[in-house]
């Protein structure tokens, strides 16, 4: 039988689960109240993951004294709703019975006689799971699973403490407004691994968690406006929550500055879109994303200061106590940042955030009589409308550059990179290489802009290093008159990177 399983995952200390049980919400949506069994599964692969590969996991599972085999594949993570086809069989044993696989796509895989004769266990999942069946006023079926046990691969072995929320009938977002409701007293966590990519990590551990880069959303000519909004807001916020989870891992510059990047993403994509929709620039989204970047920024800058304003400085003058003052009182600074990074970045408020995105998303309160015609227009109509409007903002802002303050380097900067956000969500409209190469174009711009950004950001965090005396006073004298004089160069540079940038193709325009 196949399903698309529709569940939303989160974590839950163990500490919190008394908290759980007697929530007055579980009483009020399940009266019956919960059920408990017990379940062990047997998850199945070749010593290469040739399915792991192919993104499909085949489990057997024993629920009392039944085994079940699922294979699941496909689908998607969004804020920790999962989303993945499955199709389940009783089966007579703990081994898998390829006769009972009968969707004709998966039957040529596991049709295979050399894949059959190298599957065996790879790790097996062991866990009590306690079921609340709820229904809410509005007809809304969910089924809750609290989870408790463990994951074992060989030696390894990992926890298994967290909330199952499985749509049965009803909104997608009502998953979200569930976990909102029960999070009021209860911490939670949205989870986008699932126990079966846990199992592999433990089978194949990454020492060193990888920062996640932006990945352009997928974009088709026959979308309409709304559907590529979403698409858009889905992929920002899969990009912020793939480099937090890594963040818990062990703080990296980079994770802080991916995180930033989704967020800016994210909202930049607010506010193009809500040209066809003005709701979609919430203000509440707004505030809440605001204060997520107004928490990472300060770790980034100060990680920038260190990793790459201070560096040549102390190279071209070795020795030098005010330079090696200032670093030590920059790394206690920096220390504190990371800390308050941090600890953003495992609060209720970012928590709550994500729950509260994946809520609006599928609600998409936006949507009304007023909106509904420019959202159901051809995506590639409003592309090319808003990437001439990005274009001409960045001309204007552009103008007689040598001459431009900082602060009006500081707007061109933005406008640049908004340019490149529009032109990067929306470049899978078009085919061929003038997307990309005018891409390229802006982005060495934008480094350009980056680059003064920073050095001017430099002279602010400076002021914050301590009261006067002479060591602060020298240091910041030679790292200010440094970046003065590399500054001056690179505004005699920029002319020719500007006219590179201007000369390119507009690749939305037709002809």
């Amino acid at each position: 039988m196949i399903n698309t399983e529709i569940e939303l995952k989160l974590l839950i200390d163990p500490a919190d689960i008394p908290r759980l049980r007697r929530h007055p919400l579980l009483k009020a949506l399940c009266p019956s109240g919960p059920k408990t069994r017990k379940l062990t599964s047997i998850y199945f692969d070749t010593d290469d993951f040739a399915l792991k590969n192919r993104d499909i996991a085949l489990r057997v599972r024993r629920s009392g004294r039944q085994w079940i085999q699922t294979v699941k594949g496909g689908g998607s993570v969004r804020a920790g709703l999962h989303q993945r086809d499955e199709w389940e069989a009783p089966v007579a044993h703990d081994t898998p019975d390829f006769t009972k696989i009968t969707d004709p796509g998966l039957i040529s895989l596991f049709t295979s006689e050399d894949l059959r004769q190298n599957l065996h266990p790879v790790f097996v999942t062991e866990f009590k799971r306690t079921v609340w069946l709820l229904e809410t006023e509005a007809g809304d079926q969910v089924e809750m699973a609290l989870d408790q046990g463990e994951i074992r691969a060989g030696p390894g072995s990992a926890t298994i403490c967290e909330v199952e929320l499985e749509l049965k009938a009803g909104s997608p977002a009502v998953l979200y407004e569930l976990a909102l409701a029960l999070q009021e007293t209860v911490p939670l966590c949205a989870e986008n691994a699932s126990k079966a990519e846990r199992g592999y990590a433990l089978c194949a551990p990454q020492e060193v968690p990888l920062p996640v880069k932006a990945t352009l959303p997928e974009m088709r000519r026959e979308m309409v406006v709304e559907e590529a909004f979403l698409a858009i807001a889905w992929s920002c916020i899969g990009q912020l929550q793939d480099n937090r989870n890594r963040l818990l891992q062990g703080y990296d510059p980079e994770l802080v500055h991916q995180m930033r990047v989704a967020v800016r993403r994210l909202r930049s994509a607010l506010g193009l879109f809500a040209v066809a929709a003005p709701g979609i620039k919430d203000a509440a989204v707004i505030t809440e994303l605001r204060w997520l970047v107004g928490e990472l920024g300060p770790a980034r800058d100060w990680d920038v200061f260190l990793g790459e304003i201070l560096p040549p400085v102390i190279a071209a003058m070795p020795g030098e106590d005010g330079l090696a003052w200032l670093q030590h009182q920059a790394k206690k600074i920096c220390r504190e940042k990371r800390e308050q990074a941090g600890a953003a970045a495992t609060g209720q408020r970012y928590n709550e955030i994500m729950l509260r995105l994946g809520a609006w998303l599928w609600r998409a309160p936006w949507r009304t009589t007023e909106s509904t015609a420019a959202l159901e227009m051809p995506v590639q109509a409003f592309a090319a409308q808003m990437l001439d409007r990005r274009y001409r903002q960045v001309c204007r802002r552009g103008r007689r550059l040598k001459a431009l303050t900082v602060a009006q380097r500081h707007a061109l900067r933005i406008a640049a990179k908004k340019l490149r956000y529009a032109a990067e969500f929306f470049s899978g409209l078009y085919p061929g290489k003038a997307a990309k190469r005018y891409i390229q174009a802006l982005s060495r711009l934008q480094d350009e802009f980056g680059a003064l950004n920073d050095q001017a950001v430099a002279g602010q965090l400076l002021a914050q290093l301590g009261g006067r005396s002479r060591l602060h006073d020298r240091a910041s004298g030679m790292i200010i008159g440094w970046y003065a004089f590399k500054t001056s160069a690179q505004l005699a540079d920029m002319a020719p990177v500007w006219k590179r940038f201007r000369r390119c193709r507009l690749f939305w325009e037709k002809g």
